[in-house]
């Protein structure tokens, strides 16, 4: 049985009997469908919500299929073309723009079901894997195995800090993860597809985001055009006795204008869906 919940933005979370979430978000004329992929997370970063429940286990295939379903249903696509209506016109694409792996859980723990799934929306409803994307906070030897993967699905990486003992604190499952290495795997990512990976950057005033955590980015010297996307932390979290608070928006915009200015994309996401604990690092 699965519980529906809808936001005052009209993001909409769907929420499972055993233990899980997805979340639907619309933005402007485009939906975004957030998949988890575990039930827990064991990789226990400070500032996620998912990650201060026990872990219990990978997400199956058909349970990731209940997810799309879910979505499908609640958006009446009674007329969508899959393998079971070949001569019906609607297409998911058209209706689900795209389809994240960034709800509760690492999924390149679970790498082995999430890439079956891929395959599954793919061959049963024409979906793109150009419109899938899995996040990850870095596990480097499964990057990899998606990279290699001919199918060329989007991945991006959680990176949040640029400074390797801030970065441990806060993600301390991740540890093992050098900063260093983690930039070699984006570069081989921007390298072999020839477009560039997407890197997810957590804005906490205090902790990241002053004019050396700016210069850290750049210092990077990730290839021009890399996309970041800067978040503002849902509510707060602490770390060794303090608590942090998302960074401002004069903040944000200023990280903004500065990538833009050496040649990156850079976009700032709109925390959607916070009201029922569907927005960024909320679901639990």
């Amino acid at each position: 049985m699965t519980n529906i919940e809808t936001s005052i933005d009209k993001t909409v979370k769907f929420n499972f009997s055993e233990g899980y979430s997805s979340v639907l978000i619309p933005l402007n004329d485009k939906k975004t469908l957030c998949l988890s992929s575990q039930i827990g997370c064991p990789m226990k970063c400070g500032f996620c919500i998912s990650g201060k429940r026990t872990f219990e286990r990978n997400l199956t295939l058909d349970e990731l299929k209940e997810q799309l379903t879910e979505a499908i249903k609640y958006l009446k696509l009674i007329d969508i073309k899959s393998k079971e209506n070949k001569n019906e016109k609607n297409y998911l694409a058209e209706n689900i723009t795209s389809i994240v792996f960034m709800g509760m859980g690492e999924p390149l723990l679970n790498l082995k079901t999430v890439l079956e799934f891929c395959d599954y929306v793919n061959e049963f409803y024409g979906y793109s894997y150009s419109k899938i994307l899995i996040s990850t906070s870095g596990i480097i030897s499964k990057m990899e195995e998606v990279i290699n993967n001919p199918n060329k699905i989007q991945l991006a990486i959680s990176l949040h800090s640029t400074n390797q003992q801030v970065r441990d604190k806060m993600m301390p499952a991740s540890n093992c993860h050098k900063i260093s290495e983690l930039i070699k795997t984006c570069n081989y990512y921007n390298e072999k597809y020839r477009q560039k990976i997407m890197i997810e950057y957590l804005m906490i005033k205090g902790l990241n985001d002053s004019d050396e955590d700016l210069q850290g980015i750049l210092d990077l010297n990730l290839a021009k055009r890399t996309n970041f996307n800067l978040i503002p932390l849902n509510g707060s979290f602490e770390l060794e006795g303090k608590i942090y608070e998302s960074s401002t928006k004069e903040t944000m915009s200023h990280f903004r204008n500065e990538l833009m200015k050496a040649g990156y994309k850079c976009f700032t996401r709109t925390s959607m869906g916070a009201d029922i604990e569907a927005a960024c690092g909320m679901i639990k």
